[in-house]
């Protein structure tokens, strides 16, 4: 379930690391490591992306975020894991889900999430000018890019072959009203579906009793890699999540409204 070698093709890089390669306006990283310099955003009038993320993954205490722990936590858990995704009618794959469960709940303890933030002055005062703030220097005040590039460092630990990517997403793609927004979020393959992937939506959980966090994670309509989005301007794919009845979309274009280009069966 969790060996092998990644599916996510490779292609032109970024030259400051071999694992970043630029796509429209965002980016498709297979792997993140501790020292990089992420591109999370720019203009919305150039694709040029001139916003940093430094990635200090040592300032956060994640040691017992292992692949060897989750799975020995797995075990203890995976009836009452399948029981409960059985009662959501869901068919996704349990211990894919438990992880992301995981890195959800993580990721905001690390980033000190709270759930009524809104966006944060300190958060685009801290991208100012030139200059490229820590990963550790945002707690409290994060939004999708550093949500998402902590969630893929943690899906890292875990063992999942896993990709973060920015670019664009939509409710509807086929609403020519609606406006794209910019959105990070992440790619997750399934190794023993190899025409499947899942997005792990990580800035945009569910809601559930007492207010806990449940990792929204959707199914691809189509294979979603880089090799489908690197020569692309434009192109939505179609999602379903597998806990509700709903479909969201995610690709690379111009954060605009008008008519998108959607890659289908």
């Amino acid at each position: 379930m969790i060996e092998g070698e990644s599916k996510f093709e490779r292609g032109p890089v970024n030259p400051e690391s071999e694992d970043i390669k630029y796509i429209q306006r965002g980016v498709w990283a297979d792997q993140l490591r501790n020292g990089q310099e992420l591109p999370v955003g720019g203009s919305m009038f150039s694709g040029d992306l001139t916003k940093k993320l430094e990635l200090d993954f040592e300032s956060f205490d994640s040691q017992q975020f292992t692949q060897e722990n989750i799975l020995k936590a797995y075990e203890k858990s995976k009836d009452s894991v399948e029981d409960w995704l059985k009662k959501c009618g869901s068919d996704v794959d349990p211990y894919i889900f438990f992880v992301c469960f995981n890195v959800q709940k993580k990721m905001e303890e690390l980033l000190k999430v709270n759930s009524e933030d809104e966006v944060s002055t300190n958060r685009l005062m801290a991208y100012r000018g030139d200059n490229s703030p820590k990963l550790s220097e945002l707690k409290g005040k994060t939004e999708c890019a550093e949500r998402a590039a902590l969630g893929q460092y943690l899906l890292q630990k875990s063992g999942l072959k896993s990709a973060y990517v920015s670019g664009i997403t939509m409710e509807d793609a086929k609403d020519s009203d609606e406006f794209a927004t910019d959105h990070s979020y992440i790619a997750i393959e399934q190794p023993n579906k190899p025409d499947e992937t899942l997005i792990f939506d990580i800035a945009r959980p569910h809601t559930g009793a007492n207010n806990e966090k449940i990792a929204r994670v959707l199914r691809t309509e189509v294979p979603f890699n880089f090799e489908l989005l690197k020569d692309k301007e434009e192109l939505l794919v179609g999602a379903d999540d597998v806990l509700q009845n709903q479909r969201l979309y995610f690709g690379v274009g111009h954060p605009v409204a008008g008519r998108h280009e959607i890659a289908e069966k």
